[in-house]
């Protein structure tokens, strides 16, 4: 089977990957408050006897690979009271007070770890460093809780399950920790296990992983180990997380080497041709992410290798509204989304200037004026008056962000008002080509060679423009813009 799976590989554009590659976003974190991790950054390896520090912002990544042995890590502040007395319990009330301010410098509380998803923490990790997940990050929706008696008020904690995670599970052991082994030593020892163990031996972790899928979240990529696990366990390509996501979606979001991603994709074909990829719940997730662009753009050239992927058929429009609305990406990185679809798919039906009235009328918190921009961005650019434009485009920033009913309300009126401006220069910009057009058709229908100042001068005035452009301007601007009436309507 190996003989196979080498075969159908050396088919790729690219050459397999070597031991050092860790595709092109991973990123190893040697320590230190003041280190500047790369934007595109989605898979983070910590380096041994390293602080992982707080106040480092690590990106929007989704695996985190931290070493075995115990780690120092600037998590949960405060400290439990339950053998204290009653001047401690006030005197631990009024530190946790104070160290409620430095709960953006907890690593598991930042906002880029929300799709956080294939983490491992020591097990000689105490339960006092034990961190906790919100229920709105991805672990946090999947993690069981339980009273941590070293917390405050013995709160909740739902990290115990990754202290413990490879419990039993040697496989996945090897697959995570591989990246701080030297490339002979993970593959002689991944072949090793797979020699001795059990067919009956758990296949998925506690958080539905399986091998294949620790091994795709990696920072490092070692063919071999691939084909390996696929010779003896090709269900792992089509067996799902706790997320409902196959090992491929990882491969995928972490940007890993073609070869790898080749390999996949011709493995689910030749084991499971009947399998059906869920294209756009990978995408959407991408999009909840903030993922780099780059990972969609290589979701949607993988896509192409399957039959009947139809991705082209995909709702756009919702994939804009989840980046905008869900993962309050920035304006360039939505653009540049809009921008890599509409490449790849010129015919879509998306309709943007449509989706930037549902959202200034639906969404109430955490509004971005640049939301109104996007249905009309292609439309503002093509202006050729500098004063309209940035007459528009202030408009735009003085939209209101308030979640009250009022400023809910404001967004409207001025989301309809920025489109009746923009559709009256639009029709003055056609009324001039129009008054040029019978300016031109004047002048040539008379004497051509005559290019006098004052023959044109009058040609312009003879040219029939003051009759012709009156009748057709109700036919040039939209009926809802004379009528004063919404949109919609």
């Amino acid at each position: 089977m190996l003989s196979f799976l080498a075969q159908q590989l050396s088919s790729a554009e690219d050459a397999p990957c070597d031991s050092t590659t860790s595709g092109d976003s991973a990123y190893v974190y040697m320590g230190g408050h003041t280190v500047q991790i790369p934007e595109d950054t989605t898979r983070i390896r910590v380096d041994k006897s390293v602080h992982l520090d707080g106040r480092v912002k690590y990106g929007h990544i989704f695996s985190l690979e931290l070493p075995p042995s115990t780690i120092r890590m600037d998590v949960n502040m405060t400290r439990g009271t339950s053998c204290l007395g009653p001047s401690k319990i006030i005197q631990a009330i009024q530190t946790a007070v104070a160290d409620s301010s430095k709960k953006a410098n907890d690593v598991f509380k930042h906002e880029d770890m929300k799709s956080l998803r294939n983490v491992a923490f020591p097990s000689q990790l105490s339960d006092k460093d034990l961190p906790t997940f919100d229920t709105s990050s991805d672990l946090g929706r999947v993690l069981p809780s339980r009273r941590n008696s070293d917390y405050l008020y013995r709160m909740l904690c739902n990290g115990y399950s990754l202290r413990n995670r490879f419990d039993g599970l040697p496989l996945h052991r090897i697959c995570y920790y591989h990246s701080y082994d030297t490339a002979e030593v993970a593959i002689r020892g991944l072949m090793n296990e797979l020699e001795q163990s059990s067919s009956r031996q758990r296949g998925q972790d506690c958080l539905g992983m399986t091998p294949l899928h620790i091994l795709a979240c990696s920072t490092n990529h070692h063919l071999d180990m691939y084909q390996m696990l696929l010779s003896r366990h090709p269900e792992y390509l089509i067996t799902k997380d706790a997320w409902g996501d196959m090992p491929l979606m990882y491969v995928l979001w972490g940007r890993a080497p073609r070869g790898i991603v080749c390999l996949l994709t011709q493995s689910m074909q030749t084991y499971y041709p009947d399998v059906q990829v869920d294209w756009a719940k990978m995408c959407e997730t991408l999009c909840a992410a903030t993922a780099p662009i780059a990972c969609i753009e290589y979701l949607i050239e993988t896509s192409s290798a399957f039959p009947n992927s139809e991705l082209q058929l995909l709702n756009w429009d919702h994939m804009v509204r989840t980046l905008c609305t869900k993962a309050k990406a920035s304006e360039e990185h939505v653009q540049s989304f809009i921008s890599l679809y509409q490449n790849f798919f010129p015919d879509n039906d998306s309709d943007l200037e449509r989706l930037s009235v549902e959202v200034a009328t639906v969404v109430k918190f955490g509004f971005k004026p640049f939301w109104l921009k996007i249905g009309i961005s292609n439309r503002l650019v093509s202006l050729e008056k500098k004063e309209w434009r940035e007459q528009l485009e202030s408009l735009i920033r003085t939209c209101p962000t308030g979640s009250s009913v009022k400023n809910l309300q404001k967004r409207v009126d001025l989301m309809e008002s920025i489109l009746r401006k923009l559709a009256y220069y639009e029709t003055k910009e056609k009324m001039w080509e129009l008054e040029l057009a019978l300016w031109k058709a004047k002048i040539e229908e008379s004497n051509p060679s005559c290019e006098s100042t004052n023959y044109r001068s009058q040609s312009q005035i003879t040219c029939g423009a003051d009759i012709v452009i009156p009748n057709v301007m109700s036919y040039l601007i939209p009926l809802w813009v004379i009528s004063g009436k919404s949109r919609e309507n």
